[in-house]
């Protein structure tokens, strides 16, 4: 049984992967200016492409699910309680490791980022409890498009912070100047 839904959820698919090649490859275009990676652009590559292949992962999970001929309820509400306990999983350990690679504060619109994903996966567990909508294609394919959206701006902060250094001599860092 094919879901109706599918095409939007293997287009969800499509896009996090090609954005994960896209992240890649700045940070190659980075490392080739700056010299050997950080132990910070290892962190920041390792983040991106886990977000990417989470994305995937919950974007191909319910037609997996379909493949089973469980019932349209069950597909959502296991499709959405296994993307949420995964997003918490990856936000308990994304903090856990940034802690060792880097000693600067969260900055307030990581914060922010990391309350709306925390927010994110909350909704997904209300609806795949049934709590407030009723579990379906809509609110589990707004929970990771949501999900998505907040990699992306994880993305940019972090992009953000790792142009503003080039490494120096002696794994110093030093800052770059402007253009």
């Amino acid at each position: 049984m094919e879901l109706p839904e599918a095409g939007y959820l293997y287009a969800l698919a499509t896009i996090s992967i090609t954005y994960a090649g896209f992240a890649a490859l700045a940070i190659i275009l980075r490392q080739a200016i700056g010299g050997k990676p950080s132990d910070l652009d290892a962190f920041f590559i390792r983040n991106v492409l886990v977000r990417s292949f989470m994305i995937a992962g919950f974007s191909i999970l319910p037609p997996l699910l379909a493949m089973f001929k469980l019932p349209q309820s069950t597909i959502w509400r296991a499709s959405g309680a296994v993307a949420a306990v995964l997003q918490c999983l990856f936000i308990l350990i994304w903090y856990l490791r940034r802690r060792t690679v880097t000693d600067r504060p969260l900055p307030r619109l990581s914060l922010a980022n990391v309350i709306f994903q925390l927010l994110t996966a909350l909704f997904l567990l209300l609806n795949a409890a049934g709590i407030a909508f009723a579990p379906g294609a809509g609110p589990f394919s707004a929970g990771v498009t949501a999900f998505m959206l907040s990699a992306a701006i994880a993305y940019m902060i972090a992009l953000g912070t790792l142009l503003e250094e080039t490494p120096g001599r002696k794994g110093q860092r030093k800052k770059l100047e402007p253009l």
